[in-house]
């Protein structure tokens, strides 16, 4: 099996030769479908040798269940010889165009491009179904009340990570009004960055900043684990209608890694897959094992259909889909549905 991921610059996934309008014109007219469980597939064979997969994450911990589908020879087992891995911010246009088959991108992402189109996009599986919600601050900053009067960023103003700072902030005992909500730009990396230069007092982290966050005196002062089926992998309608072997092939292996990957008895096997594979994984990363578990979907399903109802009401707030949109549309199911069923799992969500 050949193992192969492509890093092109942003602007390589083009929208194919028809170009944007026409793409969108012959996409619209396959539409996809929820359709009846399919029998079991526990020995389905992809209809498509190869597959060409979307990503707009480099770290090992977003790529982790793919990635190991092809390390453990899942997906060869299932049909699919080459797994493609192309890295690009740009997934969308790619997944539209026809450059890429399936993609792993933000559930907000699919839906939102979804409604802005009016084209058949579908989330076939879920991949992190929970986030961390995380409040780190500058050495100094003990209490909720030393906030009071300092300087706080999640990014950008109108972003979720700054919207989910704000709730923190609500649990913490305080009003919107006691901090200030700056912007900063870099991402992560550079929220913690400003946090250690003291340009602000607290910032949204992830779990791998908590060590170099300590280690300059400062801490993290409110985490929790919240519900949000956040990422997930999607494919066009059309493509779906026409690969439906392909799409079971996949969602089966996919799920049959991360099935594998939950076992802690694999942990040091599962970081040995990635390395060799090319990742760079610090081993102070091991410690976080548990953490990215936390919050990776072991069935690629969610909670429930409420539990969608919600984020879908908080991403709503800051623009990134319609207020009450109507996100079933944007879902094909069956794959998982009928991945956990082969499997021996149970119907997660029971039904959307």
């Amino acid at each position: 099996m050949k193992h192969k991921i492509t890093l092109p610059r942003r602007d390589v996934l083009k929208l194919g030769a028809m170009g944007v309008f026409g793409t969108m014109i012959a996409a619209s007219t396959l539409p996809g479908k929820v359709g009846a469980q399919t029998p079991s597939i526990a020995n389905i064979k992809s209809n498509l040798k190869a597959i060409r997969f979307g990503d707009f994450n480099p770290n090992y911990a977003a790529q982790w269940s793919v990635r190991l589908a092809q390390a453990l020879g899942y997906f060869q087992e299932h049909g699919i010889e080459e797994f493609e891995v192309i890295l690009s911010e740009e997934y969308m246009p790619g997944l539209i165009g026809g450059s890429l088959d399936i993609t792993h991108g933000d559930t907000s992402v699919f839906v939102g491009a979804g409604v802005a189109s009016g084209l058949p996009i579908k989330i076939i599986s879920i991949y992190r179904h929970s986030e961390w919600w995380i409040m780190g601050v500058g050495p100094g900053i003990n209490t909720a009340e030393d906030l009071k009067g300092k300087n706080i960023t999640g990014g950008g103003l109108a972003g979720r990570n700054t919207w989910v700072q704000k709730q923190l902030v609500a649990k913490l005992g305080l009003q919107e009004s006691d901090v200030n909500f700056v912007p900063s730009s870099g991402g992560s990396d550079g929220r913690l960055g400003a946090l250690l230069a003291g340009t602000v007092q607290g910032a949204s982290l992830f779990p791998r900043h908590r060590k170099a966050l300590e280690a300059a005196g400062g801490k993290f002062i409110i985490e929790e684990l919240a519900i949000a089926p956040q990422e997930a992998f999607g494919a066009m309608g059309g493509w779906l209608e026409a690969n439906e072997d392909a799409a079971y092939a996949f969602t089966l292996a996919d799920l049959k890694a991360r099935q594998w990957l939950f076992k802690p008895e694999n942990k040091q096997k599962a970081y040995q897959a990635m390395r060799d594979l090319g990742y760079e994984i610090p081993a102070t990363f091991e410690d976080l094992y548990q953490v990215e578990l936390d919050q990776i979907s072991p069935d690629g399903g969610f909670e429930s259909a409420e539990a969608m109802d919600r984020f879908m009401a908080e991403i709503a707030i800051t623009g990134e889909v319609p207020e009450n949109v109507d996100w079933r549309k944007y879902m094909d199911f069956k794959y998982t549905w009928a991945a956990q069923e082969a499997l021996g799992l149970p119907k997660r969500p029971a039904s959307i």
